[in-house]
């Protein structure tokens, strides 16, 4: 696996033992109890508020959150900015989800900073989730590196999502679609709702192409309601100049978001200094011989998008798709999507600890009357797949790591 040494991985998860409840439990009610923000003054304030000593791009959306994120932080280093990069979740490493210019944070850095946090937090007497620490760590990290700007991915929704307590210079929404329904609601005007919390007052809003009409109304309702001035991405032609060969549609749609949020900042990238970042599981080739692509569409919109870039990249090749989805994701959603596709499918876990619906998506499967070829609840060995066809990791994240695991 990429960038990880497991024995430093443990050292740094080992400090944040007793806070690993939050971070797993996938299914917990979406209220103030368990996510506030009201936990997050105190906890900013034992790190000094170093949210106030750079600019603060907040991003929010279901699908290309990352990958605009990734695009934005290599436009602002082509403009000659500093900055610091937070997402989530990570594949391999921990430290994917904390970059300054692009380059992992080290684990030295990473375990210094976590242990100082920790020893204030229990001398506090303060009780975070694991995500609301990394989240005022990032922050930290970022503010003794001297970056300029933070790009700062939210982790779930927005409005009572730990990130949201930052004040931004410019907010981001990527396309809307189905997702932790559980916690968000199960209408897009619900979901859209709490991702458009992120909004400001008077600070500005890049709003990618909706997916779904409902999503955009709501959008720019709560815009007009605080006052925030909505900016649209790009045109492609616009992303041109700057785009690899083989990106798949939807890439280059994230792209002309970045590229549209970089433009509002008054910044001017640099298409000669801007280095593309490799983008981990979006529509990724990490094999030729055999084909090997990973992709972590996790909802019925994503997994419509994957198919739409397969279908033009690979258009006479039949995959063996291997599938899993987490527990609560729209099962039925990713299905339908799936129809659209030339393969047939081995369906698995993901491997992760918020559970999988590898019952839910059999039954699925089975309704929409696909190929499944096999069903193997623990997926870990190359053997256990064929050799000698080309094979498509989907569904999760967590499952597109099964296949880095195995051939990367």
């Amino acid at each position: 696996m990429r960038d990880f040494d497991a024995a430093q991985e443990q050292r740094f998860f080992d400090i944040f033992k007793k806070y690993y409840d939050l971070e797993k439990d996938a299914g917990k009610q979406h209220n103030p109890e368990n996510y506030s923000l009201d936990r997050m003054y105190p906890l900013a304030a034992l790190a000094g508020n170093p949210e106030k000593r750079f600019k603060i791009i907040h991003v929010a959306g279901t699908k290309g959150k990352g990958t605009t994120c990734h695009f934005m932080s290599a436009l602002l280093a082509s403009c000659g900015k500093r900055v610091g990069l937070f997402t989530s979740p990570h594949l391999s490493t921990v430290r994917e989800r904390f970059q300054i210019d692009n380059e992992l944070v080290s684990y030295e850095t990473l375990i210094a900073a976590g242990e100082k946090l920790v020893k204030a937090v229990d001398e506090a007497g303060l009780s975070p989730s694991l995500f609301e620490l990394f989240t005022v760590m990032a922050l930290k990290i970022f503010a003794d590196a001297g970056v300029e700007y933070v790009v700062f991915e939210t982790g779930i929704g927005g409005r009572l999502d730990a990130t949201n307590y930052v004040q931004p210079v410019l907010t981001v929404i990527v396309p809307i679609s189905f997702d932790h329904m559980a916690l968000l609601g199960n209408t897009i005007e619900e979901i859209a709702g709490e991702k458009a919390g992120i909004l400001k007052k008077g600070v500005p809003l890049v709003l990618s192409r909706q997916s779904f009409p409902a999503a955009e109304e709501t959008i720019l309702k709560r815009a007009q309601e605080v006052g925030s001035p909505v900016r649209w991405p790009v045109n492609d032609d616009m992303v041109t100049p700057f785009a690899k060969p083989r990106w798949a549609p939807y890439l280059r749609e994230n792209f002309a978001t970045a590229l549209s949020a970089i433009n509002q900042l008054g910044l001017t990238p640099d298409v000669a200094k801007l280095r593309i970042p490799q983008l981990r599981a979006r529509c990724e080739e990490i094999r030729h011989e055999p084909l090997v692509v990973l992709d972590a569409a996790h909802n019925g919109d994503s997994m419509s998008r994957l198919v739409e870039a397969m279908n033009k990249l690979y258009p006479n090749i039949h995959f063996t798709v291997v599938l899993g989805i987490v527990k609560g994701k729209d099962a039925h959603g990713i299905v339908a999507a799936l129809k659209n596709l030339n393969g047939e499918f081995i369906l698995t876990n993901p491997h992760t600890g918020k559970g999988s619906d590898l019952e839910k998506l059999a039954a699925e499967m089975k309704e929409a009357g696909l190929d499944v070829r096999g069903i193997i609840p623990q997926l870990t060995k190359r053997e256990q797949l064929p050799t000698d066809k080309p094979l498509l990791f989907t569904g999760s994240f967590f499952t597109a790591l099964i296949g880095e695991e195995m051939f990367d």
